[in-house]
């Protein structure tokens, strides 16, 4: 992690958030860890303004609102445990990562902190099944006369955004392919741009979906 991290946890199941809590406060990158049981109170919590990173339960009431509420303030990782029909809407919201709980343990956890406070994106394996499982083109690409064709990524794009999927951080992607971190930037912006996301976690989900990934 590149600094000390403040977590605001957000879960209404007393014993999970425990337990998220207390591996979230034995990661030696984590200063603080405040929780709150339900999304009204959370951004109340006395921890929530110093927020470098929420952790939310995805099925709880209001949870999109309150990622778009933050407004990239702070970086947000959902949680999931039942599988819905559209499951990214809290990355559409701005989320950077989403994660199926009965996949999280404190390895898997601690990389995800990790990973989201580098800057990459964190999707886990269930969720990139899901997408491919359940295509569904995204509204923006589509047009009044029907669905648009996907959009073409270069082969650059494509290896910068399969790098990302895999949780590295620019840093570590522009080593892997001995590029700058300003061109992976760069890259990211084009193809986030490209396929009309809100961030590198949609655009990430998106290509999956349409199988530009």
């Amino acid at each position: 992690m590149p600094h000390a991290v403040n977590v605001l946890l957000v879960d209404g199941h007393p014993i999970y958030r425990r337990g998220l809590a207390d591996c979230l406060n034995s990661l030696p990158g984590v200063e603080t860890v405040t929780e709150s049981d339900r999304v009204p109170s959370a951004s109340e919590a006395p921890g929530s303004p110093a927020a470098d990173l929420v952790m939310l339960d995805r099925e709880l009431p209001r949870a999109c609102d309150f990622v778009r509420e933050l407004n990239g303030r702070a970086r947000v990782i959902a949680f999931y445990a039942t599988d819905a029909d559209d499951i990214t809407d809290v990355i559409a919201a701005g989320a950077v990562g989403l994660l199926h709980k009965s996949s999280l343990t404190p390895e898997t956890l601690g990389a995800a902190v990790d990973a989201a406070c580098s800057g990459a994106s964190v999707i886990s394996p269930e969720v990139l099944s899901s997408l491919v499982r359940v295509p569904r083109p995204r509204a923006s690409l589509a047009t009044s006369e029907g669905p648009a064709a996907a959009p073409r990524l270069t082969a650059r794009e494509q290896q910068v955004l399969a790098l990302i999927a895999q949780g590295h951080a620019t840093r570590e992607v522009a080593a892997r392919l001995c590029y700058s971190e300003r061109t992976v930037k760069n890259v990211l912006h084009d193809v986030v741009t490209k396929l009309g996301a809100r961030s590198r976690a949609q655009a990430v989900a998106d290509a999956v979906r349409i199988g530009l990934i």
